[in-house]
């Protein structure tokens, strides 16, 4: 027999989404969902972008080039989730090569991104986000603090890992 616990009732009141998905308008279905970032998100995200800083270019193939040896089975299934928050991104002509994306290297720096991704069923893509500007997460509500995996730059899809002001000006030395 479930017992009544006031201070489970509150929490779970509060911490409640109160999103309204689109419904069809002949059969009644959801046509969209909410989807949270999660710590799982996160481990996925984490480990493209270590792989990716280890490799020196922005481009993976999770299935061939990590699973088993960075990403398990079910997170290579769940790569869905990161690129519904656009942490990371399908690289257009290469099927099955994924690319991290500036949003997905400030994420794991520290800064703030929307936590709640509004997907289509349909059309299996992010269609907005829910409450953008009041529900915001960091990597610090999950319990990881700023994480410093992602010392380095993309330029051109290749990762560099010296200072920006250092690369600009060789560059301009080059020209």
């Amino acid at each position: 027999m479930a017992t009544y616990c006031p201070f489970y009732q509150a929490t779970a009141n509060k911490n409640m989404i109160e999103y309204k998905p689109e419904k069809c308008e002949c059969c009644g279905q959801t046509k969209t969902y909410i989807l949270g970032i999660d710590e799982g998100t996160i481990d996925i995200v984490r480990r493209i972008a270590t792989f990716i800083g280890e490799k020196g270019i922005n481009c993976v193939h999770p299935r061939k080039e990590m699973e088993g040896y960075g990403l398990s089975s079910n997170q290579v299934g769940n790569l869905s989730r990161p690129r519904f928050h656009g942490l990371i991104a399908k690289i257009k002509g290469d099927v099955g090569n994924y690319c991290l994306t500036k949003k997905g290297q400030a994420f794991l720096s520290g800064e703030s991104i929307p936590k709640y991704a509004i997907v289509s069923k349909a059309e299996k893509r992010q269609v907005g986000y829910y409450e953008a500007e009041n529900e915001q997460c960091t990597m610090s509500d999950y319990g990881q603090e700023y994480w410093d995996g992602v010392n380095y730059d993309i330029v051109e899809g290749f990762v560099h890992t010296e200072p920006p002001k250092a690369r600009k000006s060789e560059t301009l030395k080059l020209i």
